[in-house]
């Protein structure tokens, strides 16, 4: 009996023994997450020492102070030839083009007979009738001769052809239409366009740059002084060349006038883009000690890419560029 009494006990002993394998196991504690800063980088420009320019630039073209412009300026006609070639040297009174003046010649001649004949007759006779013939032959003579005159052109300097207009023989040519420019090859020069800068002064020294080939030149005309002078083009910038010059083959070509504004020796120098402008306070951003901040600075002269700095950085330094 008495092991029957204990039998219920032993089975619920068992039993929830047992049950404890149908329980999950707890799950540890999870530590809380950790946020972990990313390290900042920057892309720097190392400060350095150097020479700095500051220059102003003007582009022009090679021409001769010089120039004679040959041009018909009585009548439209025909073309009958040009004489002179591009590069041929010319006398003054050259023949330089003509006009196809057809039976003119044979016209001009028979009221040069006319005007004789009835020079001959008045002189005869003296009769005012005869008087008024001969001066009618005198100016229709005259008419036909300024027509012939007119149809010729010459050369009214000495000098180098530097352009020829290219035309077909009895192409019409209406007046004042440039067909031969004759130039002094001696006295070439650069004129250039000023508009927006008057930063030249007459009597600076210039570097006059033709392709690769640098001369030495002066300014001799400003907007300035063709202003002062009442000259037609109030643009116009001059430079001659002082000494050696460049030749006949230059002649229309591009140059650039440099004219030197500004030059530091061992300066600091940065990129011009790194200077930067806020509130009326120029500074720059350096990484120093792991750390970016902004460094208040004064600069000297610029050019179009660097930037001198007089104070607040140094060389060596690295500057913030990104």
């Amino acid at each position: 009996m008495k092991r029957l009494a204990y039998a219920p006990t032993v089975l619920l002993t068992a039993f929830l023994l047992a049950s404890c394998f149908f329980f999950p196991d707890e799950e540890p504690i999870l530590a809380p997450p950790v946020i972990m800063r990313d390290e900042v980088t920057y892309v720097t420009y190392t400060a350095k020492r150097g020479e700095i320019v500051s220059r102003a630039v003007t582009t022009g073209y090679v021409v001769s102070r010089a120039q004679a412009d040959c041009f018909f300026t009585d009548y439209t006609g025909n073309l009958k030839t040009v004489y002179p070639r591009p590069g041929d040297f010319v006398e003054k009174g050259d023949l330089i083009a003509e006009l196809d003046v057809g039976e003119l010649d044979f016209d001009l001649e028979a009221a040069r007979l006319n005007a004789e004949l009835a020079a001959l007759t008045y002189a005869a006779t003296g009769a005012q009738t005869d008087k008024l013939e001969m001066e009618l032959a005198q100016n229709a003579y005259e008419q036909y001769q300024n027509r012939m005159d007119g149809s010729k052109i010459y050369a009214p300097a000495s000098g180098r052809v530097s352009f020829v207009e290219r035309l077909n023989p009895g192409e019409e040519i209406n007046p004042y239409r440039v067909l031969v420019r004759i130039i002094d090859p001696d006295d070439l020069h650069v004129a250039a366009t000023l508009t927006d800068v008057n930063v030249y002064a007459k009597g600076d020294a210039v570097e006059i740059k033709i392709g690769g080939d640098g001369y030495a030149g002066v300014i001799t005309r400003t907007p300035r002084d063709a202003r002062d002078e009442g000259a037609e083009d109030a643009n116009a910038l001059w430079a001659d060349f002082a000494g050696e010059a460049p030749t006949f083959s230059d002649l229309g070509k591009l140059a650039d006038i440099i004219l030197i504004l500004g030059k530091s020796e061992n300066a600091v120098i940065i990129p011009k883009n790194l200077v930067k402008n806020l509130d009326g306070k120029t500074y720059v951003q350096i990484f120093e000690d792991g750390e970016k901040r902004d460094v208040e600075v004064a600069v000297g002269i610029s050019n179009a890419t660097e930037t001198e700095i007089v104070s607040g950085l140094e060389a060596g330094q690295q500057v913030v560029v990104k």
